[in-house]
């Protein structure tokens, strides 16, 4: 919508994240591309986090995050940018140091993954895990260049997210995090039920026995409007939720309509 677009176009800043969760959001509406604000974000983004090695939030390759990294790649990807250089270095990172698994090392020598907890511990961050396999299925889904390595990657991660059912420990079926099954949009660093079952639906692999559980979830969910409301809104300089709190959520509705007709 021109509001929507209106919010997110209106101001800029270099404070913080804010440029990365501008073109996340940007990303997620059809044409905003060809925008001269989002043709300058890209540009700057570009000049601010791309490293040799792929994206990185403080523009020093050391300092590189699987789940930043992914997000960007997803973002240039839906921009129509899969072919763009610095994206082939954020993927090759991907192929190359990306764990999927428990137990599994990492070559990767960089400082980032190790200050901020977990990446690529014995048990390696599912966010990190989850946020690249969707990159990289919108990778392959925008580049023309088709790397066998790509799917066999997605395949393996998507393995990985179906034995959690998307969202459940392994251990007890718990919830892997406290935000997991938010309602929300677009992404943030938190992942949620969304993004889970955007992999499920791009992957189509809808009607897998391992998404029946958070399908069941999201119809419990259902209000009586039909449709779903937001749960959640990530804080954060530059972050805009789509939809509103309260109200009918237009877009999440959507989304979850689109997954569970693939399920049915």
């Amino acid at each position: 919508s021109s509001e929507l677009i209106q919010s997110l176009t209106k101001d800029f800043s270099k404070k913080s994240l804010f440029p990365i969760w501008r073109i996340l959001a940007l990303a997620e509406i059809p044409f905003a591309g060809r925008l001269k604000y989002t043709q300058d974000l890209l540009d700057y983004t570009e000049k601010t986090y791309a490293t040799e090695e792929g994206f990185s939030i403080t523009g020093h390759s050391k300092d590189l995050l699987p789940c930043y990294n992914a997000m960007l790649v997803e973002a240039f990807s839906k921009l129509d940018l899969a072919e763009h250089p610095q994206v082939k270095n954020a993927v090759d990172w991907i192929l190359n140091y990306q764990v999927f698994g428990r137990n599994e090392q990492t070559s990767w020598q960089g400082d980032g993954i190790k200050k901020y907890g977990g990446c690529m511990k014995s048990t390696p961050c599912y966010i990190g895990i989850a946020k690249t396999v969707k990159a990289l299925v919108y990778y392959s889904s925008a580049s023309t260049t088709k790397d066998v390595r790509v799917l066999d990657t997605i395949n393996k991660g998507t393995e990985y997210l179906f034995q959690h059912k998307l969202y459940q420990r392994l251990s007890n079926k718990e919830s892997i995090n406290n935000h997991i099954l938010d309602f929300a949009y677009p992404q943030s660093y938190l992942l949620n039920l969304v993004e889970l079952l955007d992999i499920a639906f791009m992957t189509k692999r809808m009607k897998d026995p391992r998404v029946k559980d958070a399908v069941e979830y999201i119809k419990s969910k259902k209000t009586k409007d039909d449709g779903w409301k937001i749960n959640y809104i990530y804080k954060a300089d530059g972050f805009v939720s789509f939809d509103k709190r309260g109200k009918r959520g237009e877009w999440v509705s959507y989304l979850f309509e689109k997954y569970l007709s693939q399920a049915e």
